[in-house]
């Protein structure tokens, strides 16, 4: 499964172009904003601690990363299969690598656009949006494996966010509610989602980047990359991309 630049570049542009024609995406990449817009504005974010702008910010932020890396990467690769067009790429000497990896990108960009978005409206200290980005970089990449895994496991779109819709909930759920249970509070830990919670809330509050939590949240997330490599290269062994 080797890479070809110049067919990367090709797929790439192809990819980037028609994720704003596929009105599902372009609903995913503008739901996080309006949430933004909705606890900024309407809601008069600030003047209720609840929906200050850190609080708006993680929330949102873990709504990004349940939504983007996962559904829109299975979403484009589903689509390649639901409109046959993944057979013509591979009829033409398109490599899996190739396919996957473009479309990764695509939704990395996605990702770190919509982040810088996210923290511009929400306002904070601009000295903190550099590890703010990386952190979202960081569980972009233990999550978007796994939009990989639904995109080549489902058979269109529809099965696509069928299969994506438990693991968005698992991602989502247990940060935005560690707070408010128990259970949601240890649970959530063994999720990537809440790293961005736990590492930039940290150094939001004034404490030490290099912590005994912090360090767990970097394992948790190296340790869901290393589950969805695995995960991936089984099932793209057993089904191939196009079954």
């Amino acid at each position: 499964m080797g890479i070809k630049l110049h067919v990367f570049r090709a797929l790439f542009k192809k990819d980037f172009k028609n994720c704003f024609m596929n009105r599902n995406v372009s609903l995913m990449l503008a739901l996080p904003i309006l949430f933004v817009l909705l606890y900024k504005f309407l809601l008069n974010g600030g003047a209720d601690e609840s929906f200050s702008a850190y609080y708006t910010l993680l929330m949102c932020s873990v709504l990004t990363l349940s939504v983007i890396p996962l559904n829109i990467l299975a979403m484009l690769i589903s689509e390649e299969k639901e409109k046959h067009t993944l057979r013509s790429l591979m009829m033409a000497n398109v490599s899996g690598a190739e396919f996957i990896s473009s479309k990764a990108a695509v939704c990395l960009i996605l990702m770190m656009s919509e982040g810088i978005i996210i923290y511009l409206l929400c306002g904070l200290a601009m000295n903190l949006m550099a590890l703010y980005l990386g952190v979202i970089f960081i569980v972009s990449l233990a999550i978007i494996i796994f939009g990989a895994v639904v995109g080549i496991s489902a058979k269109d779109q529809m099965a696509a966010g069928t299969l994506g819709t438990p693991l968005m909930m698992l991602f989502l759920i247990p940060p935005v509610f560690s707070t408010m249970n128990n259970f949601f509070e240890k649970v959530s830990v063994l999720v990537p989602t809440t790293s961005l919670y736990t590492i930039y809330g940290a150094v939001y509050n004034d404490q030490p980047l290099i912590s005994k939590d912090n360090i767990i949240a970097f394992g948790v997330c190296l340790a869901w990359i290393i589950i969805g490599i695995a995960a991936f290269m089984r099932i793209y062994k057993k089904k191939g991309l196009d079954d």
